[in-house]
């Protein structure tokens, strides 16, 4: 009984490990949804209008979600939705560092460097 319990000690996975860097693949397929998650017009670039609608939408969202857990039934009615007024500085702050050659277009590549998802420019991944 005790050598099985040991046996299944030394079978389980470690606790709180972090996981090991994502596959090539895996880690292009997410940085390519963080992009189009901000290019909203498509256009292969993010601006700064993009990503302050970004925030906009952001700060929009968890005012509704804050609202709507203020009710106590699903019967009772929802209280309005006060969403705060976006400050520009977050979006502007975040834009900025992401802008590395202050163009006012975040690129993919842009993106990649600011995320820390782009490869090793050495050659290691």
């Amino acid at each position: 009984m005790i050598a099985a319990l040991a046996l299944l000690m030394l079978q389980a996975q470690p606790v709180h490990v972090a996981p090991g860097p994502l596959p090539k693949a895996e880690a292009e397929r997410r940085a390519a949804e963080r992009f189009a998650d901000l290019d909203l017009n498509e256009d292969g670039s993010i601006e700064r209008d993009e990503v302050r609608a970004r925030f906009d939408f952001e700060a929009s969202a968890e005012a509704t979600y804050a609202a709507s857990r203020q009710s106590k039934k699903a019967s009772a009615p929802r209280p309005a939705v006060r969403a705060p007024r976006t400050d520009w500085a977050r979006a502007d702050t975040w834009f900025a560092a992401a802008d590395k050659d202050g163009d006012g277009r975040v690129t993919p590549a842009e993106l990649d460097r600011h995320l820390g998802t782009a490869p090793d420019p050495a050659g290691g991944e």
